[in-house]
């Protein structure tokens, strides 16, 4: 399909690469839509929530001796 405003021959979507224009509709028919399986089980409202897990390391002690040498 070539743009009727600036003639480019190279189209990619509802807009034209030369000059921004809209394309009319295309000719061929929609693609089909293609849906992930179901699972096997039942979903429950926890199971879809995010879980965000991080790796709990305690903190070591800070050396009160350095911080006093460090400050005077």
């Amino acid at each position: 399909m070539t743009c009727a405003h600036c003639g480019a021959v190279h189209q990619r979507g509802r807009y034209c690469v030369g000059c921004g224009k809209t394309l009319p509709p295309s000719t061929l028919p929609p693609r089909p839509v293609r849906l992930a399986p179901r699972p096997p089980y039942e979903l429950t409202e926890d199971m879809t929530q995010p879980v965000l897990r991080f790796d709990v390391r305690p903190r070591r002690a800070v050396a009160t001796s350095r911080v006093a040498a460090e400050a005077g």
